[in-house]
């Protein structure tokens, strides 16, 4: 295994975390088991300082050395560091940020198969992503010394995309579902897939019921028959393939209801399909697998419009990418440094992936000093406010020692 790349995929939850392992996928994914004999995948997310070492101890090892000294551990390490950087910036000397790299140097080190080995690529799932969790995740992995090339934070529902389609076709083919319930919420998820557009889009359709939680201490045969009518809607035509995952299908409660599923379509039951699907993703980052290549996920904070730069490179018009749809939003953008020519203006061309219309944005740059063709230089800065808010930021870079920068500079927020 010597030449093999090896990605990691981890599901982080508040409380509870997973991690998986991949060299080949077609040789499968192994989940880590603290506990073998009960194949028991989940890692406590606890940090505890000995008083008198200061040395911190994680997992396990963590919340037992809190209770003997009677007090209590660190817990949701990823969503204080995130809540840090929302109001101080990220900065790898936050001691938020730097708890939680010490917490992920600490889970690669679990799997005999990851403890000396180079990793390639890191993918993380969580619950709730937001502009800053990448950044965060990086500047993390970074401050714990761990050199990963690719390391990326990914939501449960594009987790549950790239473990959906990277099992045989016949398991998604006619449509997937997806149930996650815990004690404090009930998830469904589904995904559709549009073949018209290559590549071809996945979107994921979630919605939540409160009525069905609390789920330990209510009535359960109530719980069925709610989850009966919630199935019967979902899977009225049929489906490829049903996943279950989430603590509250630990327990055999849902007997009607698994009936009812099993005659519509495969079931599977299991808890560690985001630490899973995580790796499925990290293995595509590094072409393992390329299910990016003929599909892309459209979630709730995806691009879902190309931007590009109209412009003549070497006599010949040229489109300069901005973003791609698929990308999150709060990661795409770009920069870039443009000659003018006698067009004072800059054309950006909007193509919605969905019907493939293009539409051309001018954006008149009269307000630049007057100077030949070819003379004038300028500096665009693309950042997205939201999927379908773009602000362009044009600043006069002049050409040189011929013509001096006026420093003007000028921003327009453009709706995709």
């Amino acid at each position: 295994m010597v030449n093999k790349q090896l990605v990691i995929g981890i599901d982080l939850s508040e409380k509870y975390t997973l991690i998986s392992i991949c060299h080949d996928p077609s040789e499968g994914v192994i989940t880590y088991s603290p506990d073998r004999e009960n194949e028991n995948f989940k890692i406590p997310v606890a940090a505890f300082r000995a008083p008198g070492s200061g040395r911190y101890l994680f997992g396990e090892e963590a919340v037992n050395s809190a209770s003997a000294y009677n007090m209590e551990y660190e817990t949701g390490l990823f969503e204080k560091a995130c809540e840090s950087a929302e109001k101080g910036g990220v900065r790898g000397d936050d001691p938020a940020v730097i708890l939680l790299g010490k917490f992920i140097s600490y889970l690669l080190r679990l799997p005999p198969e990851t403890a000396m080995a180079k990793v390639n690529a890191l993918t993380v799932a969580v619950r709730r992503i937001h502009a800053l969790s990448g950044k965060v995740m990086k500047e993390a992995v970074k401050s714990a010394g761990i050199g990963i090339p690719s390391v990326r934070v990914i939501s449960y529902g594009e987790s549950f995309f790239y473990y959906a389609l990277s099992q045989p076709i016949g398991l998604w083919r006619d449509g997937v579902h997806l149930y996650d319930y815990t004690d404090s919420y009930f998830v469904s998820g589904s995904l559709s897939i549009d073949h018209s557009t290559t590549p071809a889009l996945v979107r994921n359709t979630i919605k939540s019921r409160e009525d069905m939680v609390p789920f330990f201490g209510s009535d359960r045969r109530r719980l069925d028959e709610k989850f009966l009518s919630i199935a019967m809607e979902d899977l009225k035509h049929g489906a490829s393939g049903t996943y279950l995952t989430g603590e509250a299908f630990n327990e055999r409660w849902e007997q009607r209801t698994l009936r009812y599923i099993c005659s519509r379509s495969r079931v599977f039951k299991g808890q560690n399909l985001y630490s899973k699907g995580a790796c499925y993703a990290a293995a595509n980052d590094v072409d393992l697998i390329r299910i990016s290549r003929r599909y892309v996920y459209i979630g709730d904070d995806s691009l879902v419009t190309n931007v590009s730069i109209r412009a003549v490179a070497e006599g010949k018009e040229v489109l300069l990418t901005v973003a791609d749809a698929g990308e999150k939003w709060f990661d795409a953008g770009s920069s870039m440094e443009l000659v003018l020519g006698h067009d004072r203006e800059l054309i950006l061309v909007l193509t919605d992936i969905a019907d493939r219309n293009e539409r051309n944005k001018v954006i008149r740059l009269d307000w630049l000093p007057v100077r030949p063709d070819r003379a004038g230089r300028i500096k665009a800065n693309f950042r997205f406010l939201s999927r379908d808010r773009l602000l362009l930021i044009i600043k006069d870079l002049g050409f040189g020692e011929i013509f001096k920068s006026s420093g003007k500079e000028k921003e327009e927020e453009i709706m995709l």
